[in-house]
């Protein structure tokens, strides 16, 4: 295992599919020792674990220095050959929606966010999504969190 990076992800086995669903979050923790100003770490979490095609993926997630202060920074979203560009804001905080295609085949795919500040070192985190065009009886009732609505 590289010492210099470490990549969390969170899974579950969805019942029967014989598929790994991404669980709601992930985190890329910075590379270096733990309280360093200079590096970020990025944490992130989407909406569901699956979804249909048409959908809209809803991201959202902070920014942050070693000593958990929010930054903002320059952020790139690519999700079947779309760039979408962003930023976080001032609390570090960033909610980000991305569409999915209609006409790309049902599998899974990667959600790839990359962030950028001067001064820090760049950040990526690859996120599984997985599209299905009629989810299976076994698959988990799909739901958005509270946290994800707007008024």
């Amino acid at each position: 295992m590289n010492k210099n990076c470490i990549i969390v992800l969170s899974v579950l086995l969805c019942a029967g599919l014989g598929i790994l669903c991404p669980v709601l979050a992930l985190s890329a923790p910075d590379v270096g020792q733990e309280g360093n100003a200079g590096n970020l770490i990025m944490s992130v979490q989407t909406d569901r674990a699956y979804y249909a095609p048409g959908e809209i993926i809803r991201i959202k997630g902070t920014i942050v220095d070693g000593n958990k202060q929010p930054v903002i920074a320059d952020l790139l979203f690519q999700f079947q050959e779309m760039n979408k560009t962003g930023s976080s804001g001032t609390d570090g905080s960033f909610l980000v929606t991305v569409p999915i295609s209609l006409v790309e085949p049902e599998n899974m795919y990667r959600l790839v966010i990359s962030s950028q500040k001067d001064g820090f070192p760049g950040r990526n985190i690859s996120i599984p999504i997985i599209i299905m065009g009629e989810p299976s009886s076994l698959a988990p009732v799909p739901t958005i969190p509270d946290e994800f609505t707007t008024t």
